[in-house]
């Protein structure tokens, strides 16, 4: 790291014991000159923005060249990105907080936007957000995920959604002229879609963040959340799939498959339907190119509705806020934002560019998202959102194993969020 982030409080308490104990010990430790930097340091410090991001291949070369281009187009601040691997992220900026070496900025996942706010970790940019202006031209769930107790503690950079995955040749072949839009309809076609060799329909069920991904927006269309996993909406939404399984319309291995693996059943015609995402489209168009598929909205109950994933840009609390806040609205100005989001495959966050731009539009594929990423939800947000959904994976695996009855695993799940949310 460049340099050393002044932290306060309790954190900073923490961090000179660190220091004492080291000198103590005798370590190396940090020298007067090194804690007080003087004023050429300082002056440097305010100039430098340091960038941690998880992208890899296309979005890391397309992330690092825009790093280029904005230190090209100024000489008020210097942007250096480091790459840290997403399965590193949070427990980096939890080390980093307590070393006192964090960056100036943080990518991370919109799900846990919230949890860091919440831990004090994230500068609020309210003030800076409102200045700028533009924020009305983003899509309502990106920003949602972006904020805490009604602030802005960071703002999204990209997006993606779940949509019905359907092949039309199989579709055509057992008689079904147009893809499931309700439930009950869902039902129908994924029984006469399955036989010795395909099943009718798949989510991904596993026990991981994607099975909570994945029933997401089957909750949120019966009109319940994740306070509310009681409810008869939420019961609903269990027995749904958890009857499909039943019925032999969907595998039981779902419990254990990923959405790369729906992806690859798919890709192979061992599935007519499946609940995927954006990502998976040129996997697909690779895997098999002469399958007819596309791309509707998850058949409803009460709704149509979907899930966000993405990744929010945040700013770091005590960081170079200033130089960080230039460069995030640089690289979110509509144009910049349109190649950056297309080039890379995912969707835009801002509302004004998804719907002034031919790419998403004209494409087979992605233009059957654009109407999903309109009412797409993100996750929570909660702080407590890893815990909440352990709690809805546990039951998910419950459930849909005939471990417990839908309800009886909603209950419990209820109950676990309950005391979760309560502590």
């Amino acid at each position: 790291m460049k340099k050393l982030k002044r932290i306060s409080g309790l954190l900073l308490a923490i961090v000179s014991f660190v220091l004492v104990l080291s000198a103590c010990s005798g370590g190396t430790s940090i020298t007067d000159d090194e804690q007080s930097g003087g004023e050429g340091e300082a002056a440097e410090a305010s100039k430098d923005v340091t960038i941690w991001f998880h992208y890899t291949g296309k979005q890391q070369e397309e992330f690092l060249s825009l790093i280029d281009a904005y230190n090209e187009s100024q000489d008020q601040y210097e942007v250096e990105g480091e790459y840290v691997p997403f399965a590193d992220v949070k427990k980096q900026l939890s080390v980093g907080v307590a070393g006192g070496t964090l960056p100036d900025m943080a990518l991370m996942d919109v799900v846990d936007n919230a949890a860091f706010a919440e831990q004090g970790v994230l500068e609020d940019i309210t003030s800076k957000v409102e200045e700028w202006g533009e924020i009305d031209n983003f899509y309502e769930g990106p920003v949602e995920s972006a904020t805490y107790d009604g602030k802005y503690y960071g703002l999204p950079v990209g997006s993606n959604a779940l949509g019905l995955f359907y092949n039309e040749d199989l579709l055509k072949e057992a008689g079904i002229e147009e893809p499931p839009t309700t439930w009950d309809e869902l039902k129908e076609d994924a029984k006469a879609l399955t036989n010795d060799d395909t099943k009718g329909f798949a989510v991904s069920a596993v026990k991981s963040e994607e099975g909570a991904f994945q029933f997401y927006p089957f909750l949120r269309s019966a009109g319940a959340d994740y306070d509310s996993l009681d409810s008869e909406g939420a019961v609903e939404a269990m027995t749904l799939l958890t009857d499909m399984i039943e019925e032999g319309s969907m595998g039981s291995d779902v419990v254990n498959a990923t959405q790369d693996d729906l992806a690859r059943q798919f890709a192979a015609g061992k599935l007519a339907m499946m609940v995927n995402g954006p990502w998976n489209i040129e996997r697909l168009k690779e895997e098999s190119p002469d399958m007819n598929f596309s791309i509707s909205q998850i058949p409803k109950d009460e709704q149509y509705a979907s899930v966000l994933g993405g990744e929010n840009l945040t700013i770091i609390k005590d960081g170079n806020v200033d130089g960080a806040f230039d460069f995030l609205t640089w690289f979110l100005e509509p144009d910049r934002h349109e190649t950056f989001t297309y080039e890379t495959g995912v969707f835009p966050a801002r509302k004004d560019v998804l719907e002034n731009s031919d790419h998403w539009t004209e494409d087979p594929y992605l233009s059957g998202f654009v109407p999903i990423m309109d009412g797409a939800v993100p996750r929570g947000p909660s702080p407590q959102w890893p815990e909440i959904s352990e709690s809805i994976q546990i039951a998910i695996q419950e459930s849909l194993t005939g471990t417990k009855s839908p309800e009886e695993a909603l209950n419990k799940a209820s109950e676990s969020v309950s005391e979760t949310v309560d502590q």
